[in-house]
């Protein structure tokens, strides 16, 4: 493994380069996140010092709740970051991460939340 961690957009426009260590993955399955990943979303939380980021010009950004705001990538549109506002974190969706991660799920967000038809995954912590 890396100890740094690449995630890109689907067009390749933002590019995010984080510490592997400063990294977690979290499993959101709360209302929002069903709504707009279509299930729940799997991210890696980091600092948002500890981060690189190329190509931000094309995030757009948006208010999602009062604590935080989301973005996505303006050209190709894939959900790139929740930033946890008065925490200066940002959870970047698992799934842009290129290559392995060597991370897996540390805990299980919004569990009461989720819909009846999958499972919650596995958490080792």
């Amino acid at each position: 493994m890396t100890d740094r961690l690449t995630a890109t957009c689907h067009c390749g426009r933002v590019h995010i380069l984080m510490p592997a260590a400063a990294a977690g993955v979290l499993a959101c399955h709360c209302g929002d996140c069903q709504k707009m990943h279509g299930n729940f979303n799997a991210f890696l939380a980091a600092p948002r010092a500890d981060l690189v980021v190329t190509g931000e010009e094309a995030l757009v950004w948006y208010q999602s709740s009062e604590a935080s705001r989301r973005a996505f990538c303006g050209t190709c549109g894939s959900r790139v970051v929740k930033e946890i506002t008065a925490a200066g974190r940002w959870l970047i969706s698992a799934g842009l991460v290129d290559g392995p991660t060597g991370k897996r799920m540390l805990k299980n967000l919004w569990e009461q939340s989720k819909p009846d038809w999958y499972d919650l995954p596995a958490v080792t912590a």
